[in-house]
């Protein structure tokens, strides 16, 4: 299972090898990206206002589509928590294939 650590503004301070895998980029080109950057471009907007929805809700789940380092797209289902530690923020995603599995 991937995971990624996020800061208050959806910038990645953390990531394990799965996160790494799953996106193609290694921890070092994560920490210069935010959640916004692997998201497609047509859905930037709704990513917006979905982290803002996560962040004060608390949790979130379900289907999203990542961008990878190469440009294809893999669809994954997550789960989030906000604020795991203050700021901090932790989602868990896996291949959506993998989780119908």
């Amino acid at each position: 299972m991937a995971a990624l650590v996020a800061d208050d503004s959806a910038r990645y301070i953390g990531a394990n090898t799965a996160a790494e895998e799953l996106t193609g980029y290694p921890m070092a080109e994560l920490a210069q990206l935010s959640v916004m950057d692997v998201t497609p471009a047509q859905n930037v907007v709704d990513g917006n206002d979905l982290w803002r929805e996560f962040v004060e809700s608390g949790e979130q789940q379900g289907r999203y589509d990542l961008r990878r380092k190469d440009g294809s797209m893999v669809a994954v289902h997550y789960w989030a928590f906000a604020n795991v530690a203050p700021g901090i923020h932790l989602s868990l995603l896996i291949p959506e294939a993998t989780a119908q599995s």
